[in-house]
């Protein structure tokens, strides 16, 4: 079959004839129909970080995913061909309490691999097998946006993570709230597009911060749900006096994380999402300064990466709400489908103001069998 390989840590990718799965007992097969590249995968073609299988030569990258079901064992239930389906990414060690629990994504031993990522094969192939329980089913209501589910996942445990800090605040008997919660997301890509999207369907008033002007795709779509788009190439003091209840960080910069810190409001929570370059030179920072404010303010710092499979069904219930509350505008997340045979330049080139690219594994006009 066709596959994106890649052999880290050495710099490339390529388009490769690699071997079909083989299907164990209590396995399904799944024919991937469509894959998204992101901001893991340049890295991975860069050189940064990426590991093979063991015992393998190349790693089949790709981690974001959409498939369709082709075959699986009888003994198994809940699954038949023609079921669309998006797998999980991350993989427990099957050492810690956490991976025993199905929530690899607070895995404490580090042993866990990652699906086009660490030690386990991607999905920029043209057919994977996996174990039920790593997938899940999808609507074919939400084919054409069920790609984005994996990346949906990632935001939609940042934000209940978030979330579950600004509750240690508690209720006021007596005492509302005085105005809506407001959130700012920092990065206008995936996954803070995505964020945008759930923090409007979950009442906050949203700023969301790039470099550039409202007339690209990202800027166009947070006026249709309701957010405010801001560019802040010239930096944050454009944001004013303003404080934030939460803010979700999802460009990977040090520089500007520092800053985001500085615009959290009292009792706010700053959920960092993007994984910074660690050969980055030293920052320098009034740190005194800053950890002055987040203590005196009741302020945290949360990191939060991956996500277990309850994220990707909570991330399924929300897709459907954005499709009632703003029918298409999710789909405008996806900037670009490319085919794989173009996955070279969809990994390596980034239009400015661009979203989502997503390679098409297997062409339109042979995807998703009828589900029945």
């Amino acid at each position: 079959m066709r596959a994106v390989v890649v052999h880290p840590p050495a710099v490339g990718v390529e388009l490769a004839d690699v071997p079909l799965p083989t299907r164990s007992v209590g396995e399904i097969r799944v024919r991937v129909l469509e894959c998204g590249v992101c901001g893991t995968d340049h890295d991975i073609v860069g050189g940064k970080y990426g590991r093979a299988p063991e015992g393998a030569s190349y790693l089949i990258l790709g981690h974001e995913n959409l498939g369709v079901v082709l075959e699986g064992d009888p003994a198994v239930v809940g699954f038949s061909p023609g079921d669309l389906v998006v797998a999980t990414v991350r993989r427990g060690c099957g050492r810690c309490r956490f991976c025993f629990a199905n929530r690899s994504d607070f895995c404490e031993s580090g042993g866990y691999t990652e699906r086009g990522i660490v030690g386990a094969h991607g999905f920029m192939a043209e057919q994977y097998t996996d174990v039920p329980e790593y997938l899940v089913r999808v609507d074919p209501a939400l084919r054409d946006v069920a790609v984005l589910l994996e990346p949906l996942s990632v935001v939609e445990k940042a934000i209940f993570q978030g979330q579950r800090v600004l509750n240690r605040k508690e209720p006021t008997p007596g005492h509302p709230p005085t105005g809506s919660p407001s959130a700012l997301v920092a990065g206008t890509g995936a996954i803070g597009m995505l964020a945008a999207f759930v923090l409007r369907v979950r009442g906050y008033e949203v700023v969301a911060i790039d470099r550039h002007d409202d007339t690209t795709p990202a800027g166009r779509l947070l006026k249709r749900i309701g957010a405010t788009h801001v560019n802040a190439a010239a930096g944050l003091a454009v944001l004013g006096e303003q404080g934030f209840d939460l803010v979700i960080e999802a460009t990977g910069s040090v520089s500007l994380d520092f800053g985001l810190a500085n615009v959290l409001g009292p009792n706010g929570v700053l959920v960092l999402t993007g994984i910074p370059d660690a050969s980055v030179p030293p920052t320098t920072v009034a740190a005194g300064a800053l950890w002055r404010e987040v203590v005196l303010g009741n302020r945290a710092i949360v990191g939060s990466v991956n996500a277990n499979r309850t994220y990707f069904e909570s991330g399924l219930r929300d897709m459907t709400v954005f499709q009632e509350k703003w029918p298409g505008a999710l789909a405008g997340v996806i900037s670009l489908r490319r085919p794989l045979a173009e996955v070279a330049d969809a990994v390596l080139e980034h239009v400015g103001g661009s979203i989502k690219t997503v390679l098409e594994v297997t062409p339109p006009r042979t995807s998703a069998p009828s589900a029945g």
